[in-house]
């Protein structure tokens, strides 16, 4: 247990950069808030593309809350789905340093939420060292601090601090190039949300089900624009405008269906396969 506690404390703040979701307080775990280093770092950041940093962040659900909803579908977990950790490694530009930092930062939630302790530690493992890559583990460090190591008993409270610790962080965000880092973090872990939903929907022969998948992908439509925007402010980075575009392509698709009973098989099948192409890009 003081292994887990000790990773957990370093690395479960990881998704610091890549979680919106509620702002709600929620006293038992906010209260023992070590004191944090103030960052030195001069605030050069462009006041506009901050702003749509903030609102396309305040207007995504959570991976928390993306991954609990499919959670709900009777679906089994499939470790087959996450990406491979010996991949992290292998990423040698910030770009995809970043994006598979987000993608990690999913399948850490889907893992965590499934209770499998195995493929936790593993992604525990690999978002500390990639962080540590991207040169955000002292951030992360000081604005988790000890909150995971007090709370690792209850994965509830674990999984608020991944809700939460965003919305903590904005002393971090003081430069354009910080700001874009998380951008590209934050795309991620839209990919692999949608990834995760699509490839988890392939075999589902329930009704219900396959009609709550088809609401998911619809429902993306307001937040894929949001981030698009984001993206968008990037015009300089290649890699970003690429990234835009194949998010163009996928967002057109999805917002051609005014309603979510119009999100057929074929509908689904096609849009599912431009997200699942994108996410095997970023990963590859």
């Amino acid at each position: 247990m003081k292994k887990i506690n000790q990773l957990l404390a370093l690395s479960i703040g990881v998704v610091v950069l890549a979680c919106g979701g509620s702002k709600e307080e929620h006293q038992d775990i906010t209260d023992s808030l070590p004191a944090v280093v103030k960052d030195t770092t001069p605030i050069t950041v462009n006041e506009e593309t901050k702003f749509k940093f903030d609102f396309a962040i305040a207007n995504i659900p959570s991976p928390v809350g993306m991954i609990n909803e499919i959670s709900n579908w009777g679906v089994d977990y499939n470790s087959s789905l996450l990406n491979d950790p010996k991949k992290s490694s292998s990423y040698n530009n910030e770009f995809i340093k970043a994006a598979t930092l987000g993608i990690y930062n999913i399948d850490l939630s889907y893992a965590m939420l499934n209770n499998k302790g195995e493929d936790v530690m593993k992604l525990l493992k690999t978002t500390m060292v990639q962080a540590d890559a991207l040169g955000l583990k002292g951030a992360v460090d000081q604005m988790v601090g000890k909150r995971a190591e007090q709370n690792i008993s209850n994965r509830d409270s674990l999984l608020k601090i991944l809700d939460e610790i965003f919305v903590k962080s904005d002393s971090y965000l003081r430069t354009n190039e910080r700001v874009y880092t998380a951008s590209v973090l934050f795309a991620g872990t839209w990919v692999e949300g949608l990834y995760l939903t699509c490839k988890l929907a392939e075999n589902v022969t329930d009704a219900a089900v396959k009609e709550k998948a088809h609401k998911h992908v619809w429902d993306q439509r307001f937040y894929l624009e949001n981030l698009m925007n984001l993206i968008a402010e990037y015009k300089t980075k290649k890699e970003a405008m690429d990234l835009n575009a194949e998010l163009k392509t996928i967002h057109t698709e999805i917002n051609a269906i005014k309603d979510p009973k119009e999100m057929d098989d074929a509908k689904f099948k096609s849009i599912s396969a431009k997200i699942i192409a994108l996410r095997e890009k970023l990963v590859k």
